[in-house]
Formats: structure tokens, sequence, C-alpha cells
């Protein structure tokens, strides 16, 4: 499938210059496969200034094959691959000038891992080899050497191609015997659920994705697990529902799990969210909050899919309400907390803050958890232009979706007979919640 490819030379210009070092290594999209490295000599001098950044002097490729001598096995490593490099255009230069030297047209597809990544990890202080997979925490062995640049860049490659497994082009990704490359192809960029079905149509599988397309071929490409590797070889069929909306996305993932059951979604079958915030009154009448297991029975005052998101909420929420850290359950001591240490507290820990004070900012950040309005509709981008999802809420409590159009989401009598009703349980109430935290959907509410 890919060929990565790094070369030493002795300057810049491909016009000018020779290579003196290459490594290619034959990458099947989950491992390297195959490898080979080489000294090249360049019949030309190598300068005082190369030889310092790549330690390759002179005497080092004397007796080295010339390029000529490496030609066609080159071309057979590359034959009917992409070549992968960190800056593709210094790489693949380099290669066709060195052909056209004896009159050989070389020609592949190419993939630069700078511009992917780019696209792929932005944000990065620098996107030169050295720097990204230091601050990615890739391993980078031997820098400007042609074998040690081009495992960092194999590993940097994985990191890419498992974000994106559509890098490659879809023909590239080894389906499972029973699925065609049309089904494939024929999958839409957009947000919905899709399904995975095997042989009797079954569904083996639900997800959800803001990207179909690119999520499943995720999916396919992923060898990392006994179950993952199984569940991709049972796939027969895919079917996918456009919904536009992710949070309509997510609402019909977690009612369709919970109604399908399918064999590979065991961990979301009975609730994704299996940590909750619950309320006590300590001794003293002061509210204590803590993040702990869902038990069968329990009913939290909100919920997360880890203990960590919990406690990652509540640290916000203590800056916020400023609220104690030890009666938040984030801080165990017997005496003060550290935020009353260094000022950030006002004492609940150790009764200086009086308990009617710190509860009324407690009863403030539950509120907080609730629906700010009781009865209301969401309305959220639809599966195509003029159509709109509408999600119902009446009486604080879940009651379904549907789909509208858009010239007619003024009517609630419309929108009351558009919706479909679906069941309410702690995983919707919290999806909308979370939604409702992180974005600013356009609301319809009444009553």
């Amino acid at each position: 499938m890919f060929a990565i490819i790094d070369i030493e030379t002795t300057g810049l210009s491909a016009k000018s210059e020779k290579i003196t070092e290459i490594a290619i290594l034959l990458h099947n999209g989950r491992e390297i496969t195959e490898q080979f490295h080489s000294l090249v000599n360049p019949e030309k001098n190598i300068p005082y200034q190369i030889t310092q950044l790549t330690g390759i002097n002179n005497q080092m490729v004397k007796d080295a094959p010339k390029f000529y001598e490496l030609a066609k096995k080159i071309v057979e490593l590359t034959q009917d691959r992409i070549i992968v490099a960190h800056n593709a255009r210094f790489d693949y230069g380099f290669l066709q000038q060195e052909f056209s030297e004896f009159g050989f047209n070389f020609q592949r597809k190419t993939l630069c891992t700078v511009k992917t990544s780019r696209k792929l990890i932005p944000g990065q202080a620098s996107y030169s080899l050295g720097k990204l997979t230091a601050s990615l925490g890739l391993s980078h062995h031997n820098k400007h050497r042609a074998l040690g640049d081009a495992l960092a860049t194999a590993e940097l490659w994985q990191m890419l191609y498992n974000i994106d497994p559509s890098l490659g082009g879809e023909d590239n990704i080894a389906l499972p015997a029973a699925l065609d490359h049309e089904i494939i192809k024929n999958l839409p960029r957009k947000t919905g659920v899709y399904y995975f079905l095997n042989s009797k149509e079954e569904v083996i599988y639900v997800g959800k994705s803001l990207d179909i397309h690119q999520r499943i071929l995720q999916h396919l490409n992923n060898y990392s697990t006994r179950k993952s590797i199984e569940m991709i070889n049972n796939i027969a069929q895919i079917r996918f529902t456009v919904t536009g909306s992710e949070l309509a996305a997510l609402l019909l993932e977690s009612d369709e799990i919970k109604k399908i059951n399918p064999l590979y979604n065991r961990a979301q079958r009975r609730s994704i969210f299996q940590y909750g915030l619950f309320s006590t009154v300590d001794e003293n009448g002061y509210y204590r909050i803590k993040i702990s297991k869902i038990e069968a029975l329990s009913l939290p005052l909100t919920s997360f899919q880890s203990q960590d998101s919990g406690k990652e909420f509540m640290h916000r929420m203590v800056r916020e309400y400023e609220l104690c850290q030890k009666l938040s359950g984030l801080y165990e001591s017997a005496g003060a907390c550290f935020d009353y240490q260094i000022h950030q507290c006002n004492g609940a820990c150790i009764g200086k803050e009086s308990k009617e004070v710190y509860n009324k900012k407690v009863e403030l950040f539950l509120a907080s958890l609730q629906f700010r309005h009781q009865n209301f509709f969401i309305l959220e981008r639809g599966p195509e232009p003029g159509l709109r999802y509408a999600i119902h809420v009446a009486n604080g409590v879940y009651q379904g979706m549907g789909i509208i159009e858009e010239a007619l989401e003024g009517s609630q009598k419309y929108l009351h007979q558009a919706v479909k009703a679906y069941q309410n349980n702690r995983d919707t109430h919290q999806i909308i919640q979370s939604y409702l935290r992180h974005n600013q959907p356009q609301l319809l509410i009444y009553g």
C-alpha cells in the first residue's frame, strides 16, 4: 500500500545535488512489512556542513553503490505504492531527478506527512519531523539519517492513518470478504448513525459520527484488539441514517443500542454513563457532593462516562461556584482543603464559611444541572437543506424527536405532530444536558 521514504542529500537543490542515503519502509496501513536501507555514492563531494548535520562523510560513501545500481530495487519496492514522506516534495523531487538522469520517468502517487499533520493535528508549534515527533511522544532516533527519520515518519504516518484511513484511498483498505468496495465509496461524509450487519442481516454494531465515511474506515482499519478484528470479519453489510444533527445522532444511537442490543456494543447496552454525581448533608449541615459509581437503584443528579470526566467537570464547577474541594469530593484531608490554604476556598471545610452561605452556592450549582426550561423544542440541522430535527422536552423529560420542514418550525402544533416518541432514560437526559452545556442550539420555549 505505502512506501515510506526518507533520503539524505549533498544539498537542497535536486537539480544540482545528489542523494547520499535512502531508506524505504513498506507499510500495509498497520505495520512495516519490509525495510530497505543503503548509503549512496553521490559521485561528488559532500560539503562539510552536510557532514556536520547528518554525520555522512565522503569516506563512508566511497564504496557505497551509486544510485543507478539501486534504481531497479527502488522501482520494485515502490511499484503500485503510494510514497509517503515528511516534506514529500523534497524526497520525491530528488528521486525523479536521479531517475531522469538515465532517462527513466519515475512517477508515483505521494502523500506528505507535513501537510497531512497540519490538517489532522492542527495547532502544533512546529511541523518539523524532530519537533513534531517530540511533541506527540513518538520515537525518533538517529535524526538526520535516512533510516532513523524514515522510522519516525512511519510512526507519525501510523498515527495520521489511524485518524483518517481514507488518506490512502478506499481501494487500499483490506475489506471483509463479504463487503463490497462500492458500499464504502457510497458512504456519506455527513453526521448520522451507522449500522454494521452480519451475513444473516443481524445488526452487530451501532455507532454515531460527524463523518460516517471516515469513522467507518477507521473501524475497518482497526486491528488493535481481538474484538475489533472479530467484528471486522463479521461485517457483511453497512447501513446508515443521516441526521445532520449531532444531538439527534447521539440520541438515536443511544436508543438503537438499547433497543437492538448489538453484539459488539456490550459496553453501551445498559448505559454509557457509569458514574454519577450524588449529594448528601453531613453531620454539620453542609451539603457534600461526590462522584461515584452508579448502582442499580441509585438516581444521580447528573452522570458521566467515566470517573475522570466527572472529576474534571467538578473541578470546573468548584471554581465557577466557589465551592470547597473537600466538600466536593476532590480533596481528602482531616483539616482544611488545599484551596483554603491558597485563599481560593472560604473555609466551609473547617466551618469558617457558614452552612447557610455555602449551601446556597451548592443549591445554585445543583439547579444548573437541571434544564433551564421545562418545556421546549431544540431545533437542529436536518439531514438535508430545508429540513430540521426537532427534539422535544416536556415537563423536564425527553419526549422524542422528528424531522420537520424548516418553513413550518414556528408552529407548535406541527412540531408536536412531527415528533416521534422515544424512550426517556438517564442517558437521554444526560446527552441533552451535556449538549446544551457545550452548544447554543436554537430553542423554541413554550409553557
